[in-house]
């Protein structure tokens, strides 16, 4: 970060934490009386404010966001392969590349869960009438109602365990999710549902990608989808493309519906 952006740096960080109780841990500054850059460029600063923003408005205001989250602290770390993670009050995004107004999105959904003790993950699966069993998933895996290989995914089209129960959770999800993987569970499913209800038709940043995780089930199997590879999508598309392909129709957009708006109460 050049020494000439500290002090737009300094007011995005301020604005986040007075708006929203979003504390970003800083890694540049004056060192020695010589400028430091650091992992955050202003750009990746400014799309940080933009996202939560969004979010925040999506879940009622600025004071709704902070009393469903309690404050989070952000940085950028190395996680390896992962975009992003989140624990209680903190959120991580990877140093290796930047990250997405998706991202942010899933990531404080999963902080808004940990703030709750996780119980609105496990709301949803109770709301959309899935349930989490390991035994079970091992004698659907024993009969040959398997969509992954022996050792779990494989990344070949039909094999990355997309059916219920057929993840590494043991997670059986309700009603139609916009998608599913061998790292499924209910607190992924939390956070991508989330993400998609504040996308889903707002024409906002994750319109366009909560959009198209709906029309890859429209395409031929083996097909190969710009964003999410190849897949044998049509055989998928009873299981995720949702009534007349409105996201808004299924469980998941409702739940999450009435739980920003107050009208469930997981407490």
């Amino acid at each position: 970060m050049k020494h000439n952006e500290s002090q737009s740096a300094v007011e995005k960080l301020t604005q986040l934490k007075s708006h929203f109780s979003i504390d970003v841990l800083s890694d540049w500054g004056e060192a020695g009386g010589e400028w430091k850059d650091g992992s955050w460029s202003i750009s990746e600063l400014d799309k940080l404010h933009q996202a939560i923003a969004l979010v925040a408005n999506d879940m009622g205001g600025g004071d709704r966001f902070v009393q469903c989250l309690g404050g989070v602290t952000v940085k950028k770390s190395d996680m390896g392969s992962h975009g992003g993670e989140a624990l209680l009050h903190q959120v991580s995004f990877s140093t290796r590349g930047t990250f997405s107004a998706w991202t942010v999105a899933h990531e404080m959904a999963h902080a808004w869960d940990a703030n709750h003790g996780w119980r609105l993950s496990v709301a949803l699966e109770r709301y959309t009438g899935g349930f989490t069993s390991p035994f079970l998933s091992r004698i659907k895996r024993t009969f040959g109602k398997w969509d992954a290989g022996p050792q779990g995914e494989e990344n070949t089209p039909g094999l990355n365990g997309r059916l219920r129960g057929c993840n590494k959770a043991g997670y059986f999800y309700g009603d139609k999710p916009s998608g599913s993987n061998w790292n499924f569970n209910r607190k992924e499913d939390f956070a991508e549902s989330f993400a998609m209800y504040i996308g889903w038709r707002r024409d906002n940043e994750l319109s366009e990608w909560a959009a198209g995780r709906i029309r890859r089930y429209l395409l031929e199997n083996g097909a190969n989808d710009k964003n999410f590879g190849a897949e044998n999508w049509a055989d998928y598309k009873k299981y995720f493309y949702p009534q007349d392909g409105d996201y808004a129709a299924t469980k998941r957009w409702k739940f999450i519906d009435e739980l920003v708006n107050s009208r469930i109460d997981v407490n």
